[in-house]
């Protein structure tokens, strides 16, 4: 065992020398030259070098194929709102439609002065107490809506309570005369243009005609009225707010048999009627039980629309004439009657330069039909009676 460990320590002293004469650099002469020492011959086993395995290439890292960046989802596109038509009729007057001044005419419903021209071509009329249980109309004729009448009246005078309703209007306010509430009211509002047949430079616009007795028998036409307006050189106001909601009428299948109305103002034997035609879908006039017809046309009256409103009124005290006041600004009850039905209703007039308005239970307002509008302002509506309809 000794020699054993003698000979191992014998081999690695000679291995540990020939790694010394390897590294020894010889010098000879002014040249130098590295010189390798071979290892002398020895019959000591050697071992055997390590064999040097060739580098591993470290693997590049394997990239996923880049990704396209998604396109935002596109969305699809609403398909574009069609315009609704445009609700239109004979004499209809949607709101925002309106482009020059309505002409406003006070016209006498005296028995005398039946019976009356042009209440056919009016899109709105008003029809309320003048005094003695007589009534009186201002029927308003909208240009490009109305046709061109040429025979407009009897003329008559002007109340307080119907320059409220023309005011809201921006109305030409034609009339002959009027109450002094009346005349005061029409000659100091801004919101019309005030045209007095028997003042100023009202005349040459008003005729008398030689069929009917004054006072009965005064009138006027549309290119008169339209000349009036245009000599008074009055701007245009804003008549955006102008007209009525429409809706379109009921089909003719939902539409009741009949309907019958009739209201009167201070006499019952002086009542209105109104007659419901559900083939033209139109309400007829009556003078009782007597159709009322236009003079120019022969034709009976018939509208599209009725509202009947209750307007509270009063003697005025100490008028000689028996002239009465009635409240037109506020708000009272209301019923409108289309297609056969009847709506139960408010009207509304906040401020003289508004328009009268109509609104349903909910605080909606009311629709029309697309056609002229007939409002009669009664004192109460226990004055009114209706029969059939929806």
């Amino acid at each position: 065992m000794y020699q054993h460990l003698t000979r191992a320590c014998s081999l690695l002293l000679l291995l540990v020398a020939l790694a010394g004469c390897a590294n020894r650099v010889v010098t000879s002469g002014p040249a130098q030259a590295v010189a390798t020492s071979a290892p002398a011959p020895s019959s000591a086993p050697v071992a055997s070098p390590i064999p040097t395995l060739p580098p591993t290439d470290t693997p590049a890292p394997t990239l996923a194929p880049p990704t396209a960046t998604p396109e935002p989802p596109t969305a699809t596109p609403e398909p574009p709102t069609a315009t609704p038509e445009p609700i239109t009729g004979a004499l209809a007057l949607p709101r925002g439609s309106v482009t020059e001044r309505p002409y406003a005419v006070m016209l006498d419903n005296h028995p005398d002065a039946y019976p009356q021209s042009g209440l056919n071509g009016a899109a709105i009329v008003f029809e309320a107490l003048a005094e003695f249980g007589i009534t009186r109309y201002m029927a308003v004729f909208v240009p490009g809506v109305s046709p061109e009448l040429s025979e407009i009246g009897p003329v008559r005078s002007a109340r307080p309570y119907y320059v409220e309703w023309a005011k809201g209007l921006r109305a030409v306010y034609s009339h002959a005369g009027g109450s002094p509430e009346g005349l005061l009211l029409a000659e100091t509002a801004i919101e019309i243009i005030n045209n007095d047949a028997l003042r100023g430079v009202s005349g040459p616009y008003f005729r008398r005609s030689g069929a009917r007795l004054a006072p009965h028998n005064l009138y006027t036409d549309s290119a008169d009225i339209a000349a009036f307006a245009a000599s008074r050189g009055v701007e245009t106001p804003d008549l955006s707010e102008i007209g009525f909601i429409l809706k379109p009428e009921a089909p003719a299948d939902q539409r009741p048999a009949s309907q019958r109305l009739s209201y009167f103002f201070i006499y019952r034997e002086a009542y209105v009627g109104w007659s419901y035609d559900p083939a033209s879908n139109d309400y007829l006039y009556f003078r009782g039980s007597r159709p009322h017809v236009d003079q120019r046309t022969g034709a009976q009256i018939q509208f599209k629309n009725l509202v009947v409103m209750e307007v509270p009124e009063a003697p005025i005290p100490g008028d000689p004439k028996g002239r009465i006041e009635q409240q037109v600004l506020g708000e009272g009850k209301a019923r409108i009657f289309r297609d056969g039905t009847m709506i139960e209703a408010t009207w509304r007039k906040d401020a003289g330069f508004a328009q009268l308005r109509f609104y349903a239970a909910d605080g909606s307002e009311v629709p029309m039909n697309p056609g002229p509008v007939w409002i009669a302002a009664i004192p109460s509506m226990d004055n009114l009676t209706v029969e059939g309809g929806l």
